[in-house]
């Protein structure tokens, strides 16, 4: 083989390999309520929390992000995009931003993009007394305890 190939051979290997590196580089996470580290991750959220997502070491530039809720019964959005937009790393390669708002009607699992990275986190909206709201469920309950007392003292 003559020099020519070999050093366009050898010139392709390294794109390739730079390419790779550049395409698997960066990691993210979610917080709730503030950015944080990578040990802060949070995974559940309950209504009116804010999800923010952390990243590190990726490239400077802009990047696509977005949170859709997964398909199949897995969450009340499936397949919606409930937020997205674009975000701008810097040089350090580190950032984060508020990227959402769980609501009232939101549950399930909902899958964070950015850039090429993935992150998942679940959101409890389980009522603890059905059909009920919190108070009228405690007074409701309270009263029939206090009933069942009343009628068994006599």
């Amino acid at each position: 083989m003559n020099k020519t190939f070999m050093s366009a051979m050898l010139a392709l290997m390294l794109v390739s390999a730079v390419s790779v590196v550049s395409a698997v580089s960066g990691s993210i996470w979610t917080t709730s309520n503030q950015c944080g580290n990578d040990q802060q991750d949070v995974n559940q959220y309950s209504i009116g929390e804010k999800v923010y997502i952390n990243g590190a070491n990726f490239a400077e530039g802009s990047y696509d992000w977005s949170v859709k809720g997964q398909p199949g019964g897995a969450s009340c959005d499936p397949s919606v995009v409930v937020a997205s937009g674009s975000s701008g790393v810097d040089s350090s390669g580190a950032f984060c931003f508020e990227a959402y708002k769980v609501k009232n009607n939101d549950c399930g699992e909902y899958k964070v993009d950015f850039g090429n990275k993935k992150d998942n986190y679940h959101v409890n909206n389980v009522p603890l007394i059905p059909e009920f709201g919190l108070t009228i469920g405690v007074l409701t309950l309270l009263s029939a305890v206090g009933i069942f007392f009343f009628v068994r003292r006599k």
